[in-house]
């Protein structure tokens, strides 16, 4: 068994290494297909609209509307992922499930956006950086 100085009992035993895995696999889901999508289809409009000359600003513009959409579709997967990661193994939560259940009846839908602004702080200028080279490295080597 892994041994940590940790107080919250994550790396104690087997199933406590996994402890919060399937919320944070969810969040990682969540952003990447939301990353992706609302840039292309923002970047598509955007092109269409005409109101920015260059592919940089139309990319810059994009990739900053993408982060947003970003921030606010992880967020919620990352304040599931950070209680279950944060617990003492199966100490108030069973599951992401019952995470999500005891979150909504005690703190109602905003709970789960809690931190917003600083996950966009953290999220957004990576959201941005990464869309800007993968757009920068499509249009040179693809």
């Amino acid at each position: 068994a892994v041994v940590s100085t940790q107080s919250t009992g994550a790396y104690r035993s087997p199933g406590g290494l996994f402890q919060g895995l399937t919320s944070a696999l969810c969040r990682v889901s969540v952003g990447s297909a939301t990353q992706l999508a609302t840039f292309t289809r923002i970047k598509d409009s955007v092109q269409r609209s005409g109101l920015f000359e260059g592919n940089l600003s139309i990319v810059v513009v994009s990739s900053l509307v993408s982060s947003v959409a970003v921030t606010m579709a992880m967020t919620p997967f990352d304040v599931i992922a950070t209680r279950m990661f944060n617990q003492k193994h199966g100490a108030f939560y069973t599951g992401w499930l019952d995470c999500v259940q005891k979150m909504y009846k005690i703190e109602g839908a905003r709970g789960f956006y809690k931190g917003t602004i600083a996950h966009y702080f953290r999220i957004g200028p990576h959201t941005i950086l990464t869309l800007i080279i993968w757009d920068r490295y499509r249009k040179w080597f693809l």
